[in-house]
């Protein structure tokens, strides 16, 4: 049992450093290439916040009251960045779709799949914060 609580700490504290580095990287702190980006800084530091929750989810435990806030918010940020993708996302970053569609029909598949799976994550989101104040 103890081997799998560290593995855990091992994990989330993995998780928060990853995440730190993205926002760090997001705030121009740790210098990049701005020429491989496909997102703008704040969509990059949201990617960043996503395994920081991660990570403290981890650390909390799944049966804290917290884990159902923080797992409001984790979907919230990803239903915030599929959104972005839906909606600015460049069209030349959508791959695969399907053969016999035109490239155009297949970007607008692209983004309402993407706008699709915000909106699943945005109600997710609802759902967890209703558990929460339920669970008070």
């Amino acid at each position: 049992m103890q081997t799998f609580q560290k593995s855990n700490l091992i994990v989330a504290l993995l998780c928060i450093a990853l995440g730190i580095f993205l926002v760090l990287v997001a705030g121009g702190l740790i210098d990049d290439d701005p020429a491989k980006r496909h997102a703008p800084d704040f969509i990059i530091a949201l990617c960043g916040s996503v395994f920081i929750i991660a990570g403290i989810m981890i650390l909390v435990g799944h049966q804290s009251r917290v884990n159902d806030l923080l797992a409001a918010v984790l979907c919230m940020t990803f239903g915030i960045i599929g959104a972005w993708v839906a909606i600015y996302g460049a069209s030349e970053g959508f791959s695969g779709g399907l053969p016999l569609l035109s490239d155009g029909t297949n970007t607008k598949l692209a983004r309402g799949v993407f706008g699709l799976g915000s909106l699943f994550c945005f109600a997710i989101s609802g759902w967890a914060i209703k558990r929460f104040y339920r669970s008070a």
